[in-house]
């Protein structure tokens, strides 16, 4: 077969994978060599027509990048996107070479592997060379994502020569083809609203797919296409840590298919980046099994550095399994090495804490309270006071592998049992309002629930309550700041086990939208994290009142 120099690396990169001359996973292996064995057939209803596959690559040649250090250059295609290219437009049925045979494609890779950029070249090219009265749309789970492939397609077409500039009308939320105002390019969301109902794509770019949870918005777009002659529909994603979703679905059907363990369906082609099952995450040599882009986008030392924080933060392990190798994974892991906490024991301060916060976590009635004293010496040291209060009938209730540990804590003196079967809630409120009394309180966090009543109390004594959501849009930021200032050594305490043992139950949850929460281990209904969650509530409070400098009398901040 003959073909251009345009196609020269989309070969070259398949063979090179095949051959084991290219790293790559058993995935990526075996797309490559689906690739080349469908273009050698000869008795399949398709047949490879090179210069259909060289009429996109030399469009993309007018593409310029928009961002960073390579902005106005062209962009180089790198092997594996020109053979994706080649797979979607070169396969064309036997009879009517006008037909793609290819329909259903996916793009499985971590985060800065050139996704973004190669989905509007082809979001571009559809709206410009496919078909007529042509529908292009990008949809992810919200407005912002959907917008970022098609803010770069509207760059793109910035920076191309006048001559390609005048195929397209831009506008601010819309592209159009110039003198076919029916085809047309648009952002998709969940979040607007603004969904595939009642419309016919011809290429449906679904961004983040692993994202999107509700399968609807998915199959609306898909059912629309069957009136399409040349449908493309194109997942571009990184992994996620849910795996109910309609693209999980979709890629376990692709990865049937390339192993042989489901009939070949040739309308779909993908490719798959990630590290192999056994492999060892912290071996640099694996990285670039799924990283296609290590060197150009993404360098190996910016990966090492997150595998280091891995090491070291077990709430990053799986953010860096899941975003840096495509690795499905939990959404939850072990918060903070309790190493960490039990480094940062000492003496409170003798000197004045520049302002102090208190948080209170009530509990149901026979359960655990707990009440965080925060003071603040600077933006990055704070000491930690704690006391909990526990009915003491419902000592009895605590599983006897951890009844020594609150004994200990009542000895302590950090534990406070009080009289019947549920919390006297009086005797958190005189604990609040003596420190009060003891320290500067610019604010005491509170947790709505079976609070009413205490919290009415305080407001009524002038004292400075402020509501904090147990939201994860609320509880995100003061985790992740709990989680670096634990890690700085930046919360010192007084050591008490009973508090570094609420630490070692917490897990962390990470949304698809990189929001944490802390909450403690489900796995163990009897662990409890109160006091952390106080903490995290109290570090709440702490951002949303700026430090303020003794020394100038002016607000510090860090540049």
């Amino acid at each position: 077969m003959s073909y251009s120099q345009l196609l020269e690396p989309a070969f070259q990169y398949a063979r090179g994978v095949t051959l084991g001359d290219i790293t790559a996973c058993e995935d990526v292996k075996l797309a490559a060599q689906r690739f080349l064995d469908m273009v050698e057939r000869r008795d399949a209803p398709y047949e490879f027509v090179p210069e259909k596959a060289e009429h996109i690559l030399k469009f993309a040649k007018f593409c310029r990048h928009v961002k960073g250090a390579e902005a106005g250059k062209p962009i180089a295609l790198q092997p594996f996107q020109v053979m994706f290219l080649a797979a979607i437009y070169g396969f064309r049925d036997r009879k009517d070479k006008t037909v793609r045979w290819v329909t259903d494609v996916i793009l499985f890779v971590p985060r800065k592997s050139g996704k973004t950029t190669l989905a509007s070249i082809i979001a571009l090219y559809e709206l410009q060379f496919g078909d007529a009265g042509a529908e292009v749309f990008t949809l992810a789970t919200n407005r912002e994502q959907a917008s970022i492939c098609f803010d770069s397609s509207k760059a793109i077409i910035e920076n191309m020569v006048a001559e390609f500039q005048q195929k397209f009308i831009v506008y601010r939320s819309e592209l159009k083809k110039a003198g076919d105002s029916t085809s047309t390019y648009r952002a998709l969301s969940r979040e607007n609203r603004k969904t595939g109902d009642g419309k016919n794509p011809s290429c449906a770019m679904i961004d983040e797919a692993a994202q999107i949870t509700e399968r609807s918005s998915i199959e609306v777009l898909h059912s629309g296409m069957g009136a399409r002659k040349n449908p493309l529909r194109m997942y571009l994603t990184t992994a996620s840590f849910t795996k109910e979703t309609k693209f999980y679905e979709d890629l376990n059907h692709l990865r049937t298919v390339l192993r042989g363990a489901a009939e070949d369906n040739y309308r779909w082609f993908g490719l798959l980046y990630s590290i192999d099952a056994g492999d060892e995450w912290s071996n640099e040599e694996t990285w670039a099994k799924a990283n296609p882009m290590l060197g150009i986008s993404v360098t190996t030392e910016h990966i090492r550095h997150m595998a280091h924080e891995a090491q070291s933060k077990p709430a990053s392990l799986n953010e860096f399994l899941c975003k840096q190798l495509n690795i499905y994974v939990s959404a939850n892991s072990a918060w903070v090495d309790r190493r960490y906490w039990d480094d940062s024991v000492c003496p409170m301060p003798e000197d004045k804490p520049e302002s102090t916060f208190i948080a209170f976590d009530l509990a149901y009635s026979r359960d655990l309270n707990a009440v965080c004293t925060l003071h603040r010496y600077s933006e990055e040291k704070f000491f930690a006071e704690f006391q909990f209060f526990l009915p003491e009938e419902s000592l009895d209730l605590i599983p006897n592998h951890y009844k020594s540990i609150f004994q200990q804590a009542h000895a302590s003196g950090i534990l406070r049992l009080t009289q019947g079967n549920v919390t006297d809630l009086n005797e958190v409120e005189t604990y609040i309002k003596q420190q009060c009394i003891k320290h500067n309180v610019k604010e005491i966090g509170y947790d709505p629930y079976n609070a009413a009543s205490l919290v009415a109390n305080l407001y009524a004594e002038g004292l400075p309550v402020k509501k904090v959501g147990q939201g994860m849009a609320v509880l995100s930021n003061p985790s992740k700041t709990a989680e670096q200032l634990i890690l700085k050594k930046g919360i010192m305490h007084d050591g008490n086990p009973f508090v570094g043992w609420q630490l070692a139950n917490a897990e962390v949850y990470t949304d698809v939208n990189g929001n944490v929460k802390v909450r403690k281990n489900e796995a163990d209904t009897s662990a409890k994290v109160d006091g952390i969650i106080a903490m995290i509530m109290a570090l709440h409070c702490h951002l949303d009142n700026v430090f303020v400098s003794d020394t100038f009398g002016f607000r510090s901040f860090e540049w």
